[in-house]
């Protein structure tokens, strides 16, 4: 969140409920000019921007055998996320019984997918550490 001045100011000068408003409004302004704050928020995020943006986008390392990514994501919860990727994984592996198709469920909150693939095992581990995904209705998981 960018904070204009001015109402840094205001805000400050209301906590302090100092008598010499104008000599408030100069010395909070000459801190946050120390503190890089900005006059124009519009600048303030043009200059995050352009920093996080030089940085450069992250490496893709791709995943061994994985050949298409389908993702399905929102911001709010409750709307079917997990019961839209149960339901496009099923259906791919039904439209194409040949391909292999996995499911991967990055839900923090709960075991749906896992109660929609009628999955109750638990999943063992290979030598070299890396799980072996259980498989319900052709899609793995």
């Amino acid at each position: 969140m960018v904070v204009r001045v001015p109402q840094l100011c205001l805000k400050l000068f209301l906590l302090k409920k100092m008598t010499d408003k104008s000599k408030f409004f100069r010395d909070t302004l000459a801190l946050s000019q120390k503190l890089h704050f900005s006059m124009n928020p519009k600048k303030v995020d043009q200059e995050k921007r352009a920093k996080v943006m030089s940085k450069g986008l992250p490496k893709q390392i791709p995943i061994k055998g994985v050949h298409n990514i389908i993702l399905v994501a929102s911001g709010k919860g409750g709307v079917g996320k997990s019961t839209t990727a149960v339901n496009l994984a099923t259906s791919l592996k039904l439209n194409y019984p040949a391909k292999n198709i996995g499911l991967l469920d990055a839900d923090v909150f709960g075991p749906t997918v896992p109660l929609m693939m009628n999955l109750n095992d638990t999943p063992l581990l290979t030598k070299e550490n890396l799980m072996i995904p259980l498989t319900n209705y052709g899609v793995q998981w």
